[in-house]
Order: C-alpha cells, then structure tokens, then sequence
C-alpha cells in the first residue's frame, strides 16, 4: 500500500487540526482498527469517541518537531500526546491506532519520499501524561506499515521483506509471512498484498499465502498495483500509473471493475483514494478547467464522478484524506493565505460536499485569532 513511488512530493504538512463539527463523535473504539482506507491514506488522524488525535508539525529557530495533540470535540480542551524532534519538516507520526490506554504510532514517517519507513513502532498514553515516545523494539527497524488487529500489532519490514505480528507490548513477535509486499490490506482475516501486478492473500495467523489475481493479464499492458484497499467483499486498488481506481472481489472470482479512469488526453492523475460507504473518494490532480488539485467522490459500481472540492477552490495541493463519521479532512494548500510558517492547512468537508473550512484549533501556534478576521468570501464560499 506505500510503494515508493515514482513520484516524490515535497511536502511540509504544517497542520493544526481539530474536530469543528459536533457530529465527530464516533470511535474506533478501544482496540479496533482504523480502517483501511484511512490507513491507506498514512494514518494521520485518529478519532476515538470525542477525542481527535492528529499529527502536526512544528517549525522554530531550533529546529523541526513531529507533535501528536488531542482535542476534544466538546469541551475544546486541547492537549500534547507525544513531542519528538525531527530531522525533516515532513517527517510524520504516522499509522495511528489506539489499543487499551496506549496510542501507537509510526515516526519520522517521510511522506511520499523514498524515506516512506520507520526505524520503530512507538507508543504513548492516550491521556498524555507522558509524552516522551515509548519504543518497543531495542533495535532499528524498516516499518513501512503498523496496524492494530483483535488485539496483535502487525507491522511489514521492508528490509526484511517480513510480515510480523506481536503483543502490544513488543513480546512474542512472529513472522506472519515472508514475501514482497508494495502494499498491504487487513481484513475478515485475511492480509491482501500487492506483490507488482499479483494480488495475493495470506491468513492473518499466518499460512500459505495465495494468488487472488494476475493483473498482468488485465487490460492490453497489464496493470502495476499501487495501493490497495479492502471493503466489503472487495479489494479496491490503485495502479501505478495514477490512471485509475478499480476493484475485484476478494475472492478473485470476478474481473477486475473499472470505477473511475482518467481522461487519457490530459495530464489528469489519481493521487489518492479512499472508500466510505458506498463511494470512493478520490484526490486528483490536474482536474477540470483550473487543472489543479480536486476531490471527487464515485459510486463504488462506477458513474458519473461528483465534484467534493472544486479544482476551482484555489487550492495548490491536496495531500491524503481520511473519512470519519460521514467527514472527509484533508490537507490543502490555500494559495491565498500562509498558516504557521507553512502553506499547508488541514480542511473538513461532509463527504455530500458543500462548505468547507479550515480545521481548528490554531491555539497551539497561538495563531487562533487568525482566523477571527476571515468571513466566508475570504474563503471563496
């Protein structure tokens, strides 16, 4: 699911991010899982309840630092979870998932670059009341991939090209698998992997792993999976050429469906996707007359693509989305407007489109009150 790409963004995600609508009050629950899209997109936020934990970094005159922060939805309070110093202004706290009192999370994740790996798996306390990062391996790894499942930690190694899985507390680590994986699903059971243009499945304990499908025999050149997605009774996938969004039963007894293709005649590319419902949604870029960045969302048995974001809504970039509670948030780029030190801020949207905002709160740069001025035409709405 986070093969190196072909394409390196560079990115400084300066995000300050809350919860500014009261329907987000669901929970991933103690112990469950994220979903698989919202892992799909790097797992930069997590809502637990009403708490909303997200990524955010910071840049000083000392250097950069990679913050987690939780807020609550109702009674505003905001506090730190985990403080590290980084070495890159995009380096991420990634994959996050609670289990029990802990929130686990991947550092130093390298957005879209050829660093997209962790040398560890850390955790905090959900509370905050120790925000120094916890580690649980002594030695340093190559996590390209962590996710919380009945219980077990599984995590891929690239360097080791492993599957593993673990108590939360590091113990009792086994290898789950050993194959190439470009990019992973966990569901019902099952791991689904991209290895280049074969599907494959492997039981979550550990097994044979198998062939689900040969996407070389796909369409006239074959297709290279890029990221895949499990929903359902489906494996939605990516390829590698940022020119469609597709899926094939997880059993693999069907021929893969086309949803949505690009317009071959443009410069038009699916940079991520994600699934909710009944709909995929999908960040694009080189969209519409503006030929900027959009968000649109498809039905999942394919038609006519429903316009999310506008291209013309003057944003410059618009990095992975995830969905939570019927709210799709997204980093973009407002080309009119510079937020703390950077031109990234994070947005919310329904995911029936309509207004959409800037994430609060900004308290933690104390740049709260810069928004205070701003009215809805400033925002283009």
């Amino acid at each position: 699911m986070f093969m190196k790409t072909k394409r390196v963004l560079s990115v400084v995600l300066i995000a300050a991010v809350c919860a500014a609508m009261a329907m987000a009050t669901g929970s991933c629950g103690r112990g469950s899982t994220v979903s698989a899209g919202n892992i799909n997109n790097f797992g930069y936020l997590l809502v637990d309840g009403q708490h909303i934990f997200f990524t955010q970094v910071t840049i000083t005159d000392f250097g950069y630092y990679s913050h987690i922060y939780r807020y609550h939805t109702v009674s505003k309070e905001e506090i730190p979870v985990a403080r590290m110093e980084v070495d890159f202004p995009n380096e991420m706290n990634a994959f996050m998932s609670i289990h029990g009192n802990y929130l686990y999370f991947l550092p130093y994740f390298l957005h879209e670059s050829m660093k997209e790996v962790s040398p560890n798996i850390y955790r905090v306390r959900t509370d905050g009341s120790n925000t120094t990062p916890e580690p649980l391996f002594d030695e340093e790894m190559s996590i390209m991939f962590m996710q919380i499942e009945g219980g077990l930690i599984y995590f891929y190694d690239d360097y080791l090209g492993a599957l593993f899985s673990m108590n939360p507390d590091g113990s009792d680590r086994r290898v789950i698998a050993e194959a190439p994986m470009d990019s992973l699903t966990i569901a019902g059971g099952t791991v689904f992997f991209a290895d280049n243009e074969h599907l494959m499945s492997v039981p979550l304990r550990g097994g044979e792993i198998t062939e689900i499908f040969d996407f070389s025999t796909f369409g006239a050149n074959g297709v290279f999976l890029r990221h895949i997605v499990a929903e359902g009774n489906y494996i939605y996938f990516s390829d590698d050429d940022f020119s469609m969004v597709g899926r094939i039963r997880n059993n693999g007894r069907s021929e893969p469906e086309i949803i949505y293709r690009t317009n071959p005649d443009t410069l038009e590319y699916v940079a991520f996707f994600n699934v909710s419902g009944n709909n995929v949604f999908m960040v694009v870029e080189n969209f519409g007359p503006e030929q900027n960045f959009a968000i649109l969302s498809v039905p999942v048995s394919g038609g006519e693509p429903r316009v999310i974001v506008s291209d013309a809504e003057s944003l410059g970039d618009i990095l992975p989305i995830s969905i939570w509670n019927n709210v799709i948030y997204f980093a973009g780029m407002p080309i009119y407007v510079t937020v703390m030190d950077s031109d990234y801020v994070w947005f919310s949207v329904g995911v029936d489109g309509g207004r959409f905002g800037p994430w609060q709160p900004f308290s933690i740069a104390d740049e709260s009150a810069m928004w205070d001025d701003w009215g809805d035409d400033d925002w283009g709405w």
